[in-house]
């Protein structure tokens, strides 16, 4: 297995979309697969550097996607980057590919300077605290609890 930028892999632009748009579609009543599609490949074409988008790839089949984005929950624009849309497939959970594709976005983290990283999850806390990240907050958001966490950048060593 090995992670690369989703840009350099744009072949698998639709595959990586429909996962992402099935797991958590349901948050945007007016997006359609379309849209998001559309929207994922224009900001892939941007000079900006984020949105970064990773590919973990296993037999030149994708198995799983995170990225870093600037921003997450509406309710917290003060809080950027953030680590989002972690998705590996069914079939090859619980083989550490999440692992590493977290820990993959760290390291492009550190290397861009961040200082920290955010994310939020309903029901994945332990998996993070597993690879170090802190609980900053628990609220409710989009009608469910979920835990706000943050790993600090600045002197780990990833």
């Amino acid at each position: 297995m090995y992670i690369d930028y989703l840009k350099n892999k744009m072949e698998h632009l639709v595959t990586i979309n429909r996962w992402l748009y099935n797991q958590w579609g349901y948050h945007d009543p007016d997006g359609s697969e379309k849209k998001w599609f559309n929207d994922r490949k224009e900001k892939l074409k941007n000079r900006k550097l984020l949105p970064i988008i990773f590919i973990a790839i296993e037999d030149e089949t994708p198995v799983g996607t995170a990225s870093i984005i600037k921003s997450d929950m509406k309710t917290h624009p003060e809080l950027e980057p953030w680590l989002a849309n972690v998705y590996v497939k069914e079939d090859k959970r619980g083989n550490g590919f999440g692992t590493e594709l977290v820990k993959r976005v760290l390291k492009e983290s550190k290397l861009n300077n961040f200082k920290k990283l955010y994310l939020f999850t309903p029901d994945k806390k332990k998996f993070y605290q597993k690879i170090g990240w802190k609980l900053y907050k628990h609220e409710e958001y989009r009608n469910e609890m979920v835990d706000i966490m943050q790993y600090s950048l600045q002197g780990a060593d990833i």
